[in-house]
C-alpha cells in the first residue's frame, strides 16, 4: 500500500462522512411519522451519499452489531437499525454546511452530485439486466466515489490540482491523480472501504480486473458516465461509454443515449445540491429534429500528454525489497503479483499494467489483474484472441519479452492483433511471459497510455529485472 494512503487511512479513521442539512430535517421528520413508507425513508437516504456511507459502515463495521450476512444496501441497513436508531444516526452526523468550510464544502457537494447520479444510472442498468437486487448496486456505485470525499474534504486544494493538470496537461486522469497525489482515487476508495468494513461489491467494482464480471463492470460504467457528462455529454470518452452500455445492454445506442439524458434530467429534479450545478444543465436545448443521428464512436483513443511519467530508482529498489520480504512471509501468488505490477506503474512509470492469463478453455488470454486503469473499464477488460498466430501466441509458448517503440515498430507492429491495436489506443508498449518451473503462468502487458509517451531502453530493462524477479520470488514460494 502506498505510504500516502496509509497516512489517510489513519487520519479518517473514525471520521464520518457529513450529510446534507436538509436530508437529516427532513430525515427526523418521516421517522417521526408512523405512517410514513419505508420506500419514501429508503430514497431519501440514498440521495444522500453522506448518510449513506455512514449508515453502511455502522451496519458492516466491527463495531456495530454485524450479522453474518454483510449489509448491502440502504434499505437492509435501515430495516436493520430502524427508523428510531437511524434518526438518532443522522443527528449524530455533521453536517455538511457547519463542518466544512469553502472550498471543501463545494467539492464536497460536487462529489456527491456525481456519486448520486452514477448511482442512478447504476440502478437503471441493473434493472434492465433483471438484477435481483439492484439497490446494492445503486449503494456500491456511490461508494465508489468515497476516496474522493475524504479529499474534498480534507485536501479540497489536492483535489482542484488534480483537474487542473489533466486539463492543462492534456493527460489521462490516473495519471494526474498519481503526479498530483502518488495515488488514484479508486486507490484510496478502496484502502477505505476495506478499512471500513464495506460491502464487498464495493470492493470488486473498485479493482479494475473485475471489469469481466457484470455488475462490478456496470459500476464502472457508470462512474465513467458521470465523471465525463459532468464536463461534456458529447466528447469522444462518452460516446465510448454509450457504445459499451450498448453493447453489454444488448440495445441500440441511441436508446442509451436517450435514457442517460432524461434520468440525468429526472436526478436533478429531485435531489437537491444547491448550489452545484447538475449535470443535466450540461446538456445543450436542441430540438429533436437536429440532435446528432449518429455519435463518433471510439475506443482507447489515443492522446498527445504533455508529461510522460518515467522511471525512479528509489521505488523500483523498495519494490524489489519488498519482493524478497513475501518471499520470506511466504506470501500469495497475487500478492506477490500486485507489488510487482504497482512497483512498474510506480517505479518504471508505467501508466498501465496488465496481468493476464489463459482462459479456462485456453482460448484466451484475459486480465486477472490490473494497475493504473482505474477510470478505463473498457481497457481494463483487457483480452486476447489466441485463435490465430501473433505476437501474444508467441509470449504463451516460450519465456519471451517484447518492446515495441518507434525503433522497432515497423517490424513488429504487424505482429500485434488488430483487436489489440485498437484496444491499446497507443503504438508503444511492453510485454513478457512468466514461467514458473517451466509451465507457462502469465503474460505481463505495459505501457504508457498514450503514442506521445514511447517506451525507452531503460524502461524496458527495468521492467524485464521485475519480470524475472517476480518468477523467481513465485517458484520459491512455491
Amino acid at each position: 500500500m502506498h505510504p500516502g494512503i496509509k497516512t489517510w487511512i489513519q487520519k479518517v479513521k473514525d471520521k464520518p462522512i457529513p450529510a446534507l442539512p436538509h436530508t437529516v430535517t427532513e430525515l427526523l421528520r418521516l421517522c417521526a411519522l408512523d405512517d410514513t413508507p419505508l420506500q419514501r425513508i429508503v430514497d431519501l437516504v440514498g440521495q444522500d451519499p453522506g448518510l449513506t456511507v455512514q449508515l453502511l459502515r455502522k451496519c458492516n463495521g466491527k463495531d456495530g452489531h454485524r450479522l453474518q450476512k454483510e449489509i448491502v444496501s440502504v434499505q437492509q441497513a435501515i430495516m436493520m437499525v430502524g427508523t428510531r436508531p437511524l434518526s438518532n444516526i443522522a443527528k449524530q452526523l455533521p453536517t455538511l454546511h457547519k463542518s466544512l468550510a469553502e472550498p471543501a464544502r463545494s467539492q464536497v457537494l460536487r462529489v456527491f452530485c456525481r456519486a448520486y447520479h452514477a448511482g442512478m444510472q447504476a440502478v437503471y442498468w441493473a434493472k434492465l439486466r433483471r438484477d435481483m437486487t439492484p439497490d446494492e448496486v445503486f449503494a456500491a456505485t456511490q461508494l465508489h466515489f468515497l476516496g474522493e470525499m475524504i479529499l474534498a474534504m480534507y485536501a479540497p486544494n489536492d483535489l482542484l490540482n488534480c483537474f487542473k493538470l489533466r486539463q492543462e496537461k492534456n493527460i489521462a486522469s490516473e495519471e494526474a491523480q498519481y503526479i498530483s497525489l502518488g495515488f488514484t482515487f479508486d486507490q484510496l476508495s478502496l484502502a477505505i472501504a476495506q478499512a471500513w468494513h464495506l460491502p464487498e461489491l464495493v470492493i470488486e467494482a473498485l479493482r479494475a480486473e473485475n471489469a469481466n464480471h457484470p455488475r462490478g463492470f456496470g459500476i464502472m460504467l457508470a462512474v465513467q458516465l458521470a465523471r465525463s457528462a459532468s464536463i461534456d455529454w458529447y466528447s469522444e470518452k462518452m460516446s465510448e461509454i454509450y457504445k459499451q452500455v450498448a453493447e453489454w445492454l444488448e440495445l441500440p445506442m441511441e436508446d442509451i443515449i436517450r435514457q442517460a439524458h432524461q434520468l440525468s434530467v429526472d436526478v436533478a429534479r429531485v435531489s437537491n445540491f444547491e448550489t452545484v450545478l447538475q449535470t443535466a444543465a450540461l446538456l445543450p436545448r436542441i430540438a429533436a429534429s437536429n440532435a446528432p443521428k449518429k455519435i463518433k464512436q471510439a475506443i482507447a483513443q489515443d492522446y498527445q500528454a504533455d508529461i510522460c511519467l518515467m522511471p525512479q530508482v528509489g521505488i523500483l529498489k523498495n519494490t524489489l525489497e519488498d519482493l524478497k520480504q513475501a518471499v520470506s512471509g511466504k506470501a500469495s501468488h497475487e500478492k506477490m503479483l500486485r507489488i510487482c505490477l504497482e512497483g512498474m506503474h510506480d517505479g518504471i512509470g508505467l501508466n498501465r499494467v496488465v496481468y493476464a492469463q489463459l482462459d479456462q478453455e485456453k482460448r484466451n488470454l484475459q486480465a486477472k489483474l490490473v494497475v493504473g486503469a482505474d477510470n478505463d473499464p473498457i481497457f481494463s477488460r483487457f483480452s486476447v484472441k489466441l485463435d490465430q498466430p501473433h505476437l501474444f501466441k508467441l509470449l504463451i509458448g516460450k519465456s519471451l519479452a517484447v518492446v515495441i517503440n518507434d525503433e522497432n515498430r515497423a517490424k513488429f507492429w504487424s505482429m500485434v492483433p488488430a483487436e489489440v491495436q485498437k484496444l491499446i489506443g497507443t503504438n508503444s508498449f511492453v510485454a513478457m511471459s512468466i514461467f514458473i518451473k517451466g509451465k507457462f503462468d502469465g503474460v505481463i502487458y505495459a505501457d504508457r497510455h498514450t503514442s506521445a509517451c514511447q517506451i525507452d531502453n531503460n524502461s524496458y530493462q527495468y521492467f524485464k529485472k521485475l519480470c524475472n524477479s517476480l518468477a523467481k520470488a513465485i517458484e520459491i514460494v512455491q
